[in-house]
This record gives C-alpha cells, sequence and structure tokens, in this order.
C-alpha cells in the first residue's frame, strides 16, 4: 500500500533523527510499525547529496534533506587566536596569493640588474624617479621576509584553532557559560542543534504534524522548538522523545561538547509528553538524571518476528556461511554492527590464535580505514588471516536469516562507558532470533541477561584467551545453549512486534481516538 494513502488513525506523525536514516534499522522500523498501524508517518533525516530526497519506507514516507550548517560561532579559542598570532591574516589562501605575487618583486629586480650592466650605449637617462638597486633590493627582502611569516603565524593559527575539542581554554569556556546561562549554554558551546533545526524547520512547520518523534539526543531541542511554534500559532501538538543513549554518559571529545550536550538535552526533557528508551538500566537511569515522575517507556532493539516471508532480492545476500565459503561442518563466529576500538573487535581475531579451525565473519558498515586495517593486520602477525571475513551489513529485514548458519554470534563490547554497560544491543536480539548462542564481554545488562537466560557464557572484556574459552565452551555444548530458544513465548517478547505495541498504546493515549480529533 503506499505511504499516501489515507491515514486510518488520527494525526500526522514527524520523526526526526540526524543522520541518514539508512542503516539505522530502530528509527526505520518506528517508522514503517507506526505507518502500518494506521498513521501517517513522515521520517525526517539528514540527506548525503546536499538535496531533497524523498521514498516510501513500508507504508510511511521518507525525507531526506540538506544540511545547512549556520557560520561557525566565535568561541573564546577563536577569540584569543588574534592576540596569539597578531600577524596571521585571515585566510591563508589570500597570504599565499600575496607571497606567490613576489615573483613579480623579483622580475622587476632582476630587470633593475639587466639595466645597471647594460653596455653604455643602450643606458639613457631615466626621467622618472627610482630608488637605487640596493635600496629596491633590501626592499624586496624584507617584504618577502614579512610576507613568509604572516603565512607561518596564520598557518599557526589555523592549527591552533582546528579540531580543538578539549583543553584549559575549552574547560574554562564550558564552565564560565554553564555558571552564567545554566542548560542554556549549549547555545554558545555547540551551534550543531541549531544546523538542524534550520535545516529541518521549514519543512516541519510546513507538514503541521499533530505529534513529533525526536530520536536521540539531538533532535529533542529540534522537536520541542517545532512544537512551541506550532503551539504559538494556536495548533495541538504532543512530542516524544526517544532516548537512544544516556547522555552523561557517552564517549565525548572533551568536556565543552559533553556539557553542552547534557544541557541541551536537560533543557528540553521536560517538553516531552512522552518518552522512549532503549533498555530497562538506562529507563533507570533517565529517572535518576531528571527526577522523572514516570519511567520511561522501554522499547528494545529488537528485530521483527519471522514471517517466513522472504524478500524478492532475499538470494543475493544469501547466509553468512556461504558468504565465507565455508562447509557445514566449520566453525564460525559471526558478529555484525560497527568496526570501531570500543566494539572490542580486535579480541575476535586473537581468539581465533586459541581455537584451531575457527573462522570469523565480521558483518561491519565499512571494510576500510585505520581500525578495519589494523584488524587485517593483527591476522597476519597472528597467522589466522585466512580464518576472518570481513563483509559489509545486509538490510535489516533479511540478517536474522543471514546471520543463521553461523555457529554462535559474539559481542564483544569494551567495559567501562555506562552506554555499554546499560546496552541491550540490536545484535543481542539479532542473535536471539537467528537462534544462534551468544558469547558477549562482561559487560553488566547484557552479560547478566546471557547468565539469565543461559544461551550464552560471559568473558572479560579485553581478554583473548577467555574469549577462546568461552567460544569453545558452546561449541561443545550448543545444544545446551539453544535449549532456550525452544521457548516460543519467551522469544516474542523480544521481537519487533512486541516492542512497537508499546509505540501503539502511547500514540493512542496521546492522540486520542478518531472521533475525538
Amino acid at each position: 500500500m503506499s505511504a499516501k494513502r489515507k491515514a486510518t488513525m488520527p494525526g500526522k506523525v514527524l520523526m526526526l533523527v540526524d543522520n541518514h536514516i539508512d542503516g539505522d534499522s530502530r528509527v526505520q522500523k518506528t517508522a514503517k510499525s507506526m505507518a502500518a498501524a494506521g498513521w501517517e508517518v513522515h521520517l525526517v533525516g539528514r540527506s548525503r547529496e546536499n538535496r531533497w530526497e524523498h521514498y516510501d519506507l513500508g507504508e510511511a514516507r521518507v525525507h531526506r534533506l540538506p544540511y545547512r550548517p549556520i557560520p561557525p560561532q566565535a568561541t573564546l579559542r577563536r577569540r584569543l587566536a588574534s592576540f596569539r598570532f597578531p600577524l596571521a591574516a585571515k585566510s591563508i589562501a589570500a597570504m599565499r596569493r600575496r607571497l606567490d605575487l613576489l615573483v613579480l618583486d623579483g622580475a622587476e629586480l632582476a630587470q633593475r640588474r639587466m639595466e645597471a650592466s647594460a653596455p653604455r650605449l643602450y643606458r639613457r637617462r631615466l626621467r622618472e624617479p627610482r630608488l637605487p638597486l640596493a635600496v629596491f633590493r633590501r626592499l624586496v627582502a624584507m617584504r618577502k621576509s614579512w610576507l613568509e611569516m604572516r603565512v607561518r603565524q596564520t598557518e599557526a593559527k589555523l592549527e591552533w584553532q582546528r579540531g580543538r575539542f578539549k583543553g584549559a581554554i575549552e574547560d574554562f569556556e564550558a564552565w564560565f557559560w554553564t555558571l552564567l546561562l545554566r542548560d542554556r549554554a549549549w547555545r554558545k558551546l555547540d551551534v550543531t542543534p541549531l544546523n538542524y533545526e534550520l535545516s529541518y524547520a521549514k519543512f516541519i512547520d510546513k507538514a503541521k504534524p499533530d505529534l513529533i518523534h525526536a530520536h536521540d539526543f539531538r533532535m529533542i531541542g529540534v522537536a520541542a522548538r517545532s512544537v512551541a511554534r506550532a503551539r504559538a500559532k494556536g495548533r495541538r501538538v504532543k512530542m516524544v522523545y526517544d532516548a537512544h543513549e544516556f547522555v552523561p554518559g557517552l564517549s565525548h571529545p572533551g568536556r565543552k561538547w559533553l556539557k553542552s550536550t547534557i544541557a541541551y538535552e536537560r533543557e528540553y526533557f521536560k517538553f516531552a509528553d512522552a518518552v522512549f528508551t532503549v533498555s530497562p538500566a538506562l529507563a533507570d537511569l533517565l529517572v535518576k538524571e531528571h527526577g522523572l515522575a514516570e519511567r520511561p517507556v522501554v522499547t528494545l532493539n529488537a528485530p521483527p518476528k519471522p514471517t517466513g516471508e522472504i524478500r524478492e532480492d532475499a538470494a543475493e545476500f544469501g547466509d553468512v556461511r556461504a558468504a565465507c565459503e565455508l562447509g557445514a561442518d566449520v566453525p564460525l563466529m559471526v558478529y555484525c554492527g560497527g568496526a570501531a576500538p570500543q566494539r572490542g573487535l580486535h579480541t575476535m581475531v586473537e581468539a581465533l590464535a586459541y581455537v584451531p579451525k575457527l573462522h570469523a565473519a565480521f558483518v561491519i558498515n565499512k571494510l576500510d580505514g585505520p581500525y578495519v586495517d589494523s584488524l587485517r593486520e593483527q591476522a597476519d602477525e597472528l597467522g589466522v588471516a585466512d580464518r576472518i571475513h570481513l563483509m559489509r551489513y545486509v538490510p535489516y529485514d533479511v540478517l536474522v536469516g543471514f546471520l543463521s548458519t553461523a555457529d554462535l554470534g559474539i559481542h564483544p563490547l569494551v567495559t567501562g562507558p555506562i552506554n555499554h554497560e546499560v546496552a541491550l544491543s540490536t545484535k543481542f536480539f539479532e542473535f536471539m532470533q537467528a537462534g544462534l548462542p551468544m558469547v558477549v564481554s562482561n559487560v553488566k545488562a547484557m552479560s547478566a541477561e546471557v547468565e539469565r537466560l543461559g544461551m550464552g557464557e560471559v568473558f572479560e572484556s579485553g581478554n583473548g584467551k577467555d574469549l577462546a574459552r568461552a567460544v569453545s565452551a558452546v561449541l561443545d555444548g550448543r545444544d545446551t545453549y539453544t535449549e532456550a530458544y525452544r521457548d516460543l513465548e519467551r522469544l516474542d517478547q523480544y521481537t519487533w512486534e512486541a516492542q512497537a505495541a508499546k509505540y501503539v498504546e502511547v500514540y493512542r493515549k496521546l492522540l486520542g481516538p478518531k472521533d475525538a480529533h
């Protein structure tokens, strides 16, 4: 059915996200589910090509809009740079151009020298006043030295300013603006949310939604301020916030950015009519952090329940074992998700050295870059390069079937960061639906769930030898670990359909019955 069909539930829903939508399975599933439940759903994200893009996602409509940032703000570091580098110019290109023009001075100097040495027969008295050759030569040298010095200062100034997210200056700036403006301090510390507001605001206002669903922290202010504009015009608009992460626990490039982001979320949290989040542990943290009277609704990042229906293009993705060109008797562990040091993938490569014949498949977001290259180098050094298999993401609605031919799933997440400790990640539930026993690192929430349900083993984060022990235990007693998956009623709790029902309940509560709207 077309995404443009008439809604059977009251109200138009706008979902906002700060990414390109592709690859964000939670956002896609939420939009499709709410549209299938009867609402008119529009999912708004950021375009890749800096142009408007529109397409259907099930019965929802996707709009990817150009990102239009405002000019960089005058940070304290930028202001101090003018004092630290007083001879620097605004543009390094302009300075280099002026330096290039010195070739003309060189030509003029060479001409003067040639004139001075020309045969007397061709010399004639010049009528215009000219500086003596020695003086002119000295002026050319001084001009060159001056411009070279300004170029060096300009380069140093730009380098001093570039990419500086942390330092004593940034810490002081964060302290000062937070002391002065409290939660409003983000306006002085990081204008990224305003960039998204300017990029999306006209579209949101023109759409006139009845409910705005803000996915993740960057969209909470964009949504709240859009609701404020609508209510100022007398329109009834509701807002829900989907907290994907615990903001104070984010890995951050500096105190300034983190303080800004915490303040930004905190300023607008109180405007949400309902709050969703991704795990029970994160819900508890949000209650404590924001003093909530009502616990956020937990909607797990679970995959859709297998229906038996097969996508027309499913054959082109095949399955992970076939993609690795391995027989059924070859032990295969699989990881799916982002490739980054904090995901601990290097621990999987290390474990291969302790388990002969074991292969590892990595279904990841990119096949190159420093970290992925380091995995290849590590595999070469350990002599296991022929047992690692790197492949790109497959669509989320074929992923469970794709993974199901592996022997077990691995989640080697690094311990420490709060969001790692409270996470029940998408891959955790994808492994469950694929019927794979799993081995996870000793991050709190996931390890506790694995031990409670009895469908895997826990290993010490970063310890490849201990990961190998856990993998061997699962391979040796696989039937014991998959016993938990024979309880279909239990598995149904961990499907997207069960989670989507919670969204439907809240939407109905906020938007009301059809005849009352």
